[in-house]
This record gives C-alpha cells, sequence and structure tokens, in this order.
C-alpha cells in the first residue's frame, strides 16, 4: 500500500481534497482506503505518492470520505480510453460543465484574527465554528468546528446537498441520521415512502428548495452540503435539522447564503442547538461570491 493525496484543480490551481492508502494501477481500476477528506464521484483527481509534488491524473468511479464508504473508494487512470472527449464526449462535457457550474457557484469566506487573539483563544481550546441558514429557520447545526485555524483561514461552499431524516432534535447531542441519505439539488423533490427509505429524487417543489413528500409520518428533515475546510479537505455535513417533526404530506428547505461564525469551547461538528452563539457574527453572501472578516480584540469587523 502508497500512502496517497488527491488533488482536485479549482479556479486553475490544484487543492488537496483527500489523502488515502492504495496502489495505483495504469490499467484497471483500484481501491483506495481513505484516511481524509472526501472524493467524489464523477470528477478527476491528480493522485500524488508520497512526498511527490506531481502525479498522474484518475477518475474517481466511486466516491467517499472518511465517515462514509472510505473502504470501498475507487479510481480509474484518466486518459483517452477512460474519460477522454474522443472517447465518451458527452460524459466528458458534462463532468466538465457540472466542474464548472459548481466552481462559479462557489461561496467563500475569510476569517482573519488578529495574533494576540490567537494566542488567547488557542491557550482556552477555543474551537473555529461556522453554521449555515436555512431561509426562514433559526441556525441550529454546527456545520463545522476547526482547532487548527491560524491566523488566515478559509471556508468555501458550493450548492450541493443531501437530504435526510432523523428521528430527533436534541439540544447539545450530534445530529443522528436515522434514514438514507440521498444526493439532491434545488428544485427537486425526494419521496420518504412508507418504510422510511427516501427514493430517488427527481423534479419539483420550489426551484430554489429541496423537498421531500413525507408518505411516512413524524421525521425531522435535514440537510446535508459539501463544504471544503480550512485545511483544504472536502466533506458534506449537515447544516440543520428541523427542530420540530414533519408529518405527511410535503416538506420544502430553502438553504440561503448567510453564515453564522463564532468561537466556542467543547463543541464538535454536527451537534445541534437551539441558543444564541456567543460573540457570534453572521456574514451575508447572498450577493457576493467572497466575503472577509476580522477577529481582533474580542471582536469582529469588516477590514
Amino acid at each position: 500500500m502508497v500512502h496517497l493525496h488527491f488533488d482536485r484543480k479549482i479556479g486553475g490551481r490544484y487543492t488537496q481534497m483527500a489523502t488515502g492508502d492504495g496502489v495505483p494501477d495504469d490499467h484497471n481500476e483500484f481501491n483506495v482506503e481513505l484516511t481524509t477528506g472526501a472524493v467524489t464521484k464523477g470528477y478527476a483527481y491528480r493522485v500524488r505518492q508520497g512526498q511527490s509534488p506531481t502525479g498522474d491524473m484518475y477518475h474517481c468511479h466511486k466516491g467517499g470520505n472518511v465517515s462514509q464508504n472510505r473502504l470501498d473508494t475507487r479510481f480509474l487512470k484518466q486518459n483517452a480510453e477512460t474519460l477522454g472527449a474522443a472517447a465518451n464526449p458527452e460524459f466528458y462535457d458534462a463532468v466538465m460543465a457540472l466542474a464548472a457550474a459548481e466552481y462559479a457557484a462557489q461561496k467563500r469566506v475569510n476569517i482573519q484574527i488578529a495574533p494576540k487573539d490567537l494566542e488567547t483563544l488557542k491557550a482556552a481550546n477555543y474551537k473555529l465554528c461556522f453554521a449555515k441558514k436555512v431561509s426562514g429557520q433559526e441556525f441550529n447545526v454546527v456545520w463545522q468546528s476547526y482547532h487548527d485555524y491560524l491566523v488566515s483561514n478559509n471556508f468555501s461552499w458550493v450548492p450541493t446537498y443531501q437530504l435526510f431524516g432523523s428521528n430527533s432534535f436534541q439540544n447539545n447531542l450530534n445530529v443522528s441520521v436515522s434514514t438514507n441519505q440521498v444526493n439532491i439539488g434545488l428544485g427537486q423533490i425526494t419521496t420518504l415512502d412508507e418504510a422510511g427509505i427516501l427514493e430517488k429524487p427527481k423534479t419539483g417543489g420550489p426551484d430554489v428548495s429541496v423537498s421531500m413528500q413525507n408518505d411516512f409520518g413524524d421525521i425531522h428533515p435535514g440537510i446535508n452540503q459539501l463544504s471544503t475546510g480550512i485545511s483544504g479537505n472536502q466533506v458534506s455535513t449537515p447544516i440543520y435539522v428541523a427542530p420540530e417533526p414533519a408529518v405527511k404530506g410535503e416538506v420544502s428547505l430553502t438553504p440561503v447564503e448567510k453564515v453564522l461564525v463564532w468561537f466556542e469551547q467543547n463543541i464538535e461538528t454536527g451537534t445541534m442547538f437551539s441558543d444564541a452563539r456567543s460573540n457570534e457574527i453572521e456574514i451575508d453572501l447572498t450577493d457576493s461570491a467572497e466575503e472577509t472578516r476580522l477577529y481582533t480584540d474580542q471582536g469582529w469587523k469588516t477590514p
């Protein structure tokens, strides 16, 4: 087994998305056991071995992350026979169009921390936390929390979602996913059938929302969204769980481009909360692709 690094080209530069162990094969599909981050089916990744600064391109045939399918992630060497315009132009064009659309829709915040404040926060074991807004609802899930933040920290996301159902919403506990999870886009709807299984989404519901036709009964709908963390790792984690259960019928959830940022001790990614955060700041990216905020003298400002 060889330690591998998986880089994806975003905005003209390569960004490390994951690491893992495997044995690259120039002719056959090979498996990877991920150790950090996530990779997504349909994308091409530069695969570097060990400390090598360069690597060959491989196509991800089955994605995964360190908490889901990390032992069953598969790649195939990218060449004219596997991912070329001559071999499969329709598939190639679709993948490239998806990547371009994803990058165009990317939102990013840069969180800067004054050195003295950084020392104080680190000494007291505070984490840098992010939450994402759902229209008409309060922030209620820690989207990501980080202990390895530095003076400058980039956090970004794209409109790539998963829908799931949970049996409960409990303050200060981690989200518990009770159903299967389905990939879903804005303007799509999935059915939670009588057995509690989410079906493949189809077009339906409001164009700006992800929707669920609930044929099961009491359930707390929840959403995951894909983000790229401050260390460059990409992962899909919960941004929202409905505090009250939805009854039978159709329910729609509308993510909006507003994030909450704060520092907190003893809190983890995926923690549900129902009260205000201390010394928080809400950042609105509805009309912008990138925003920067500075934390200095224990307060927030726009530099």
